[in-house]
């Protein structure tokens, strides 16, 4: 089989043009793959709202701002 220059050159566009789709797929995964790693170890403040990092998978934790202590799984209270 016998393959013109315009057919190889049409070619390599949709060969470029699939590498983009693919690596912009994947990148997408993995972005929420690590955004939601992430998660697990920070923590927001129920009264201040910083996100702060965890060490340990604790329960309940300081927030280093404001001292407010913050609960895992969110907070409950209404004020």
């Amino acid at each position: 089989m016998i393959i013109s220059y315009p057919q190889f050159y049409i070619s390599l566009v949709l060969l470029g043009f699939l590498w983009l789709v693919f690596d912009w797929f994947f990148g997408v995964l993995r972005d929420r793959a690590e955004s939601a790693r992430s998660a697990k170890s920070r923590r927001e403040c129920h009264l201040c709202g910083k996100r702060y990092p965890e060490e340990k998978s604790v329960k309940l934790s300081e927030c280093p701002d404001c001292s407010a202590q913050n609960v895992r799984g969110g907070h409950r209270k209404l004020g």
